[in-house]
């Protein structure tokens, strides 16, 4: 038995402790600075609270001394503090409500009431370069995310809470638990698989690709997380989706899918020092969707085991007899009953837990405001064996300052520390835990597998046929190790100063600096039924060590110059800047194989070193940009922008690209003030043309050497390094989008309706095309694909009840997204993505001209003429050409909320839907053919003597004769047959409820020094209402790539989430 002292140990990054220190001492002595000066003038504050007309608090209010620069906005629970003299007017304004002034006379403690304004729907929203904009003056798509529901039913990653609740969002998150990665699309998917298809995010001016880090398939198939997960949803300020191309064109090549803007909390001016607390407790509940047959137990053709050796080849098979709790001989040689264990899921799999704390610390004056917060979470996964645990803390630091009247500072720091041990295997055959938990045959119990993984001589018992890919978990706990740990810092530093009035200059500086390590290994001993070499020892047999190392720039560098002005009724807004993106990537690998120690994980300890290699990836952008904003009379409004690039990866003699921008806004509700139903009315319309260098590495465009091992003549031998020939003309693909919408509000907005429709082609998209082998290389990159996306989105609101004390808020959304392949490459209509490749399924993922992206491929039934399946003399299947059965993406993703409100107390409540799409199910595959599905008690039940299939001989005869059920689901495996494995990818689920009480009005009255007390109770993923795809969760296999989706394997189980949720502010 090894001893698991002597397991790799984890070896702490270097840099966290040092980034962590240096920001400690930063924040330290910024506060001794600026604190102090914070709290000057704070000697005879004004407090009150703003709430509206339902006297519900209003966030966000803006109180302002009139006449004087002097001003602060209210909190979450509606509560200011502000300096002021008696005779003072104070002005309270917010978008959407009357503005009020009070004259101040002795008060020191000051309630207001806001009317909601029927006719202005001029709420502020965050856009490229983090300019805020008036909605109404926006002629392109941009939805603004409710803090709520980010907060209401929180999850590790922020954007998991999203499903469903933005209309042209698609959210995929893969049941890996924390620290995984989320999938996520704008507008669907438009470029081929190997282009980056997700959205640009921006958090406080500084962009960031969300950096999925992730392997779906052999060694290893984990999810080791994106870059959102340095994300505390508690910090949010607010969140923006930019949908289209021209919402996010300013950004360039790297926002061709949209933008997610996100900014975080900096505190508020002149509401002095304040405390706020938070933490999150969830429990996470394992849902097991499977329902295989429990009448059949281990053994094949009929018969139970009655050795060791009959136990151990057919561990993997249900086809024995019927179970009856008589003692059967197991793969260890003890007796056990033959008997059902329907509840493997659950009792493998534990209840995760979540526990996450925040504290913030937030002051501010006339003169500036900060905010810094400190979170920690720790995670224990749902996965025992290996144990899966993790770890974030986040440390977050916003500042701004006025230096004088004009000059005007701010300051965001991020760091965040993420220790990943054990993260489950997704989505793959390969050896894990979801494999070898469905797979293995139901009337084993799982405590033989517990008590008996290891075999004598300390190497993995062997427990069925297929040893080399259903490995036992248990053998795996204590021995097998994933260790992922990342340390990330980011800043960004602006200095904005005032010309005019209507003229400023801006400059800004983001740092994003990331270094990261993986360990993985292959215990000794372990799958010993792997190919044995000469020496009797399979390849890993005697243990593998890997270990990866990564540290990563990205400095973005930007000035703009803006300018804003009316004349009468006209006005114009105009902007010019430049940018400059560097990024700078090293990633050093080692590996060897064959332990001269046995479990001593060190690099020097392999006989065999199978990787070594450092790789370095840099690369270069230089951007200009100018953009314009010219307004009539408030209510129509046209935008330019354009943008020219310049790429270091291109040939120097063709590395430029220039994206323009166009789009308009007309509020036709202006001219019908008079009619009382239509509260708002706008017409949008845009185009927009971007591209992207994403899929052109650096250096691509180079020839590389190297030189060979062995001499010729004594004399050393040089070569051309790689199979794939440079293509110096390559150039960004190329995105143009048009896009129409309309906005209307009735009745005082208590029925609101946005609905848009959008066209984008994306043109010389970037794929390896074959060329002859006589040319020393195998392919080369061209710019050849070109593909079409057509949609419409759907956002619907109504407040149905609207009373003193009660409010009903309903809203709908839904989007529909078809992606059409137009062209691939000249004389090429067909083109293989990534084959399914495995000994279970061999299908493919496949792009054809004229047809929707990402097809289905596999083989189908033979038929006739009339379209019946044809069988052969002996009642068995045939196997027909191959076919596509249809796209793997959705056509249609929406959601449903609504929400109740009596007095402080709210119930919410969301679903989620998508439909459209089509998933090849290999795990539905193997439990047929390995007699574990209900699907493969046909031929076998009281009364049937074997499989008659519907089918004709090929003379047009109905089959009548019946095959042994374990060999004619076996010849779907053989064969290749995909159709009874086809099902939808739809799914309806009831996702969300969450439970808020607001206490901010009792404690504040009771206790005085605590200002606001929220109290929430939430569940996620309440009831999966509707799904196509038998034993599984139709979300449970989804990947952060776009090469394996719809290709269902074994997965991690999802889970229902169980939270509540404390916030104290003092």
């Amino acid at each position: 038995m090894m001893n698991n002292s002597n397991i790799k140990q984890r070896n702490r990054l270097p840099i966290g402790d040092r980034v962590l220190v240096f920001l400690k001492v930063l924040t330290m002595v910024g506060m001794m600075g600026i604190i102090p000066a914070f709290l000057q003038g704070q000697e005879k504050p004004v407090r009150g609270q703003v709430r509206d007309s339902e006297s519900t608090p209003l966030e966000g209010v803006t109180v302002q001394v009139k006449g004087t620069r002097t001003a602060t906005a209210t909190n979450a629970n509606g509560n200011f503090s502000i300096n002021a003299s008696n005779g003072d007017i104070l002005v309270f304004s917010l978008i959407g409500y009357q503005p009020r002034e009070l004259t101040l006379q002795n008060q020191m403690v000051v309630n207001i009431q806001l009317t909601a304004e029927s006719r202005s729907m001029e709420e502020v929203v965050v856009t490229a370069l983090g300019i805020k904009k008036e909605s109404k003056k926006l002629g392109y798509s941009a939805e603004t995310v409710k803090r709520q529901d980010l907060l209401q039913n929180r999850t590790v990653n922020v954007m998991e809470s999203l499903e469903g609740k933005v209309a042209g969002l698609d959210i995929s998150p893969p049941a890996a638990g924390a620290g995984s990665s989320t999938k996520i699309r704008l507008r669907g998917q438009s470029a081929f698989a190997g282009a980056a298809n997700s959205p640009l995010i921006v958090i406080n001016g500084l962009p960031m690709d969300q950096g999925a880090r992730s392997s779906n398939g052999w060694q290893p198939a984990y999810d080791l997380g994106d870059n959102m997960q340095q994300i505390n949803p508690d910090d949010i300020e607010s969140m923006t989706v930019l949908k289209g191309a021209t919402a996010a064109a300013i950004y360039g090549s790297r926002a061709a899918n949209g933008a997610i803007i996100i900014t975080t909390k900096n505190g508020q001016r002149d509401q002095g020092i304040g405390i706020e607390y938070t933490s999150n407790f969830t429990v996470n509940s394992v849902l097991d969707f499977t329902d295989f047959q429990q009448e059949f137990g281990q053994g094949q053709g009929g018969q139970r085991p009655t050795d060791v050796g009959s136990a151990i080849s057919t561990g993997m098979l249900g086809w024995g007899s019927r179970m009856d709790g008589e003692p059967i001989v197991n793969f260890d040689g003890v007796m056990r009953p033959y008997a059902p264990n329907p509840n493997r899921i659950k009792e493998f799999y534990r209840d995760g837990t979540v526990f996450t704390n925040t504290v913030a610390l937030s002051g501010g004056s006339d003169k500036g405001n900060f905010r810094a917060s400190f979170s920690n979470s720790g995670a224990k996964g749902i996965t025992p064996a290996p144990d899966n645990r993790y770890t974030k803390r986040i440390f977050n630091l916003g500042l701004n300052h006025d230096l004088t009247k004009k000059l005007h500072f701010s300051f965001n720091a991020n760091y965040t520390k993420e220790n990943n041990e054990n993260p489950p295997q997704v989505g793959a055959q390969g050896p894990g835990a979801p494999n070898f938990l469905t797979r293995m045959s139901t009337s084993i119990p799982l405590a033989a597998f517990r008590e008996s993984a290891v075999a004598e001589n300390g190497t993995e018992r062997q427990t069925s046929g297929f040893q080399g890919t259903l490995l036992n978990p248990y053998f795996a706990k204590g021995r097998e190790f994933i260790l992922n740990d990342r340390d990330r810092f980011l800043g960004t530093a602006t200095l904005r100063y005032d010309v005019m009035d209507w003229l400023y200059v801006q400059g800004r500086y983001n740092y994003d600096y990331s270094v990261s390590k993986l360990e993985f290994n292959t215990p000794t001993g372990r799958g010993t039924s792997t190919p044995f070499n000469n020496n009797g020892q399979g390849p890993g047999f005697n243990g593998m060590y890997h270990i990866e190392q990564a540290k990563g720039t990205e400095i973005n560098t930007d000035f703009l110059v803006g300018a804003s002005k009316e004349f009468g009724d006209f006005s114009i807004d105009l902007s010019v800047g430049g940018n400059i993106f560097k990024r700078d990537v090293g990633t050093f690998i080692d590996e060897v194989e064959d332990f001269t120690v046995r479990d001593l994980y060190s690099i020097q300890n392999g006989i065999n070193k199978t990787i070594n290699n450092y790789t370095i990836f840099r690369d270069q952008t230089n951007s200009l940009y100018a953009f314009a904003e010219f307004g009539y009379k408030g209510m129509l409004y046209v935008n330019l922008t354009g943008r020219q690039d310049w790429f270091s990866v291109l040939n120097p003699e063709a590395n430029s690209e220039f994206y323009p921008s166009v789009s308009g806004s007309f509020i036709f509700s202006e001219l019908m003030k008079e009619q009382s139903w239509l509260s708002y009315g706008k017409l949008r319309g845009s185009w927009a043309q971007v591209g992207s260098a994403n899929g052109i590495p650096p250096f691509s465009n180079h020839l590389f050497y190297d030189i060979l091992p062995n001499q010729l003549h004594g004399r050393t031998l040089g070569t051309i390094l790689g199979t794939r020939s440079p293509n110096a003309l390559l150039r960004p693909f190329s995105v143009e989008e048009r896009e129409l919408g309309l906005e209307l509000r009735f009745f005082d907005s208590r029925l609101s309706f946005d609905i848009a429709a959008y066209e984008k082609v994306t043109t010389d998209q970037i794929l390896p095309v074959q060329i002859s082998n006589a040319s020393g290389y195998t392919d080369t990159q061209q710019n050849v694909g070109s593909l079409q996306n057509r949609g419409m989105e759907f956002m619907l609101e109504v407040i149905p009840v609207k009373r003193d004390n009660f409010r009903w808020t309903s809203s709908f959304n839904a989007s529909l997204n078809t992606t059409k392949v137009l062209s691939i490459a000249p004389g090429t209509d067909r083109f293989v993505a990534q084959r399914f490749e495995g000994n279970e399924f061999i299908g493919a993922l496949v792009y054809e001209v004229g047809l929707p992206l990402n097809q289905l491929s596999a083989n189908t039934y033979l038929r006739n003429e009339n379209g019946e399946i044809l069988l052969n003399d002996n009642g068995r299947l045939l196997q027909g050409p191959v076919v596509n059965f249809g796209s793997a993406l959705p056509k249609w993703v929406g959601g449903w909320t609504n929400t109740f409100t009596y007095k402080n107390l709210s119930l919410s409540m969301h679903f989620d839907f998508k439909a459209g799409g089509k998933v090849l199910s290999s795990s539905a595959l193997n439990g047929l053919r390995q007699g574990h599905t209900k699907a493969s008690l046909i031929g076998r039940r009281e009364g049937e003597n074997g499989v008659v299939f519907d089918g004709v001989y090929r003379n047009g005869e109905k089959n009548t004769i019946a095959v042994n059920p374990q060999d004619f689901y076996t010849d779907y495996r053989n064969l290749q047959i995909a159709d009874p494995f086809i099902f939808k990818s739809d799914f309806i689920k009831f996702r969300n409820i969450a439970l808020t009480y607001n206490l901010s009005d009792y404690v504040k009255n009771k206790f005085g020094f605590i200002k606001g007390l929220t109290l929430t109770a939430s569940c996620r993923n309440v009831a999966l209402l509707y799904k196509d795809l038998p034993d599984y969760d139709p979300e449970a296999f989804a990947s952060s790539g776009d090469n394996r989706v719809g290709y269902e394997q074994a997965t991690v189980p999802t889970t229902r989430n169980y939270a509540f949720n404390l916030n104290i502010i003092f």
